[in-house]
């Protein structure tokens, strides 16, 4: 007999970077979705965002006209939004991702730290990020918050590390990226690891490259991207290589279609090239990912993506969260790329020799999506049953 729920976690408001069009956040919602129910025992988890491809209807809580504009009425729009789904929710979830770096004075972060206060219902978050912070402001507001947030699970040691240096005082689980379930989510299981082509069959390079990154000078930026398009076109011209160009980010201010463009008509006309995006949803991705036999990735979840479908990858380390994914993966030194290659011909040698090296990450991907559970597993909301595979 399945055990009775928490009344805590019935009915959670989850709350996260959605609505943006971003294929890592968008599966941060199915894996949600699915193991809220699973492990918690939710009827009814709530996401704060627009209707996406991947969940029902009635699973999102907020319209897409508040995503189509900025100024002081849509922030009003999102807020009141926000608070109505809150007064019926039964706790409130922050699911994954990089949420605790920046924080402004009049930031939502204190409507929902108030709501918990008050209501008596609790917070928690699950698959974080907490750092780098932004400025010491950011810093002091995100720890006040943090504070009074009753579970913390984090996807990265160094996150569990600034918690610890905070004096954080609530239950703090050393757990995993939540993307780490999403084949379980998706009803799949784990796929065997893709075998090196044979010498001279055609292979496929999967690529994901990022549209505005706001932390890096605009040559950096500039001649990051060149490096790899270049190399990736001296790749196609070299090896019998086709590319698959995922868009993970099809944001119209904040999104990867302008470069990813670029790299499409550089390898146009040169090897099969396939084009797949985020409004294709996160089960297509998933799907294409897994039809690759190598990849190049700068967004984090592409990377992510290629890991769990058993695919050899490099990822730039445009950000620390790259840094800490690949360090607690223990990725092979070969397969590793600095954070802004100025040599296409470094590009191109990374890649090629991914077609004949067998070397793979030090942590399996069994252990990885283990991590992720632990998120839902080590939390006080956890069904027994659900908790223990051997419980039955």
């Amino acid at each position: 007999m399945r055990p009775e729920p928490s009344a805590a976690a019935r009915r959670p408001l989850v709350v996260g970077y959605y609505g943006m069009e971003n294929v890592g956040d968008n599966a941060f919602c199915v894996v949600l979705d699915w193991a809220t129910r699973t492990y918690w025992g939710a009827t009814h988890p709530v996401f704060a965002a627009p209707p996406m491809v991947d969940l029902p209807a009635a699973s999102v809580g907020l319209s897409p006209r508040w995503y189509r504009g900025h100024g002081a009425t849509i922030r009003a729009g999102v807020l009141l939004s926000k608070a109505a789904l809150l007064s019926r929710s039964s706790m409130l979830l922050f699911g994954g991702g990089s949420v605790f770096r920046d924080m402004g004075p009049l930031s939502e972060k204190k409507l929902f730290a108030l709501f918990s206060r008050f209501s008596g219902h609790p917070m928690a978050a699950v698959g974080v990020s907490i750092g780098p912070f932004l400025s010491a402001a950011a810093e002091r507001r995100l720890v006040e918050v943090l504070k009074r947030i009753d579970v913390i699970g984090v996807r990265d040691a160094a996150s569990e590390e600034v918690l610890r240096r905070v004096g954080y005082p609530g239950l703090l689980i050393p757990a995993g990226d939540l993307a780490g379930l999403l084949p379980e989510a998706l009803g799949e299981p784990i796929p065997p690891r893709r075998p090196r082509p044979t010498p001279g069959a055609r292979a496929r390079l999967g690529v994901t490259l990022l549209g505005v990154d706001y932390e890096a000078a605009a040559p950096d930026v500039r001649r990051r991207e060149d490096a790899l398009i270049e190399g990736v076109r001296a790749l196609v011209l070299k090896e019998p290589v086709d590319v698959t160009v995922f868009v993970f980010n099809t944001h119209p201010e904040h999104g990867d279609e302008q470069v990813s463009e670029r790299l499409r008509a550089a390898v146009a006309g040169t090897c099969d090239v396939r084009v797949v995006t985020a409004r294709d949803g996160v089960r297509a991705c998933w799907d294409e990912m897994k039809r690759c036999d190598l990849g190049l990735h700068m967004r984090l979840h592409g990377a992510v993506f290629a890991y769990l479908a058993g695919v050899p990858f490099a990822l730039v380390p445009y950000q620390q969260k790259c840094d800490d994914f690949l360090d607690d993966i223990d990725q092979p030194a070969s397969l590793r790329l600095g954070r802004v290659p100025e040599d296409p011909a470094e590009v191109t040698r990374v890649l090629a020799g991914m077609l004949t090296d067998d070397a793979v990450p030090g942590l399996t991907r069994e252990e990885f999506a283990e991590r992720a559970r632990w998120n839902f597993t080590q939390a006080p909301w956890a069904l027994r049953a659900a908790a223990d595979p051997s419980a039955g």
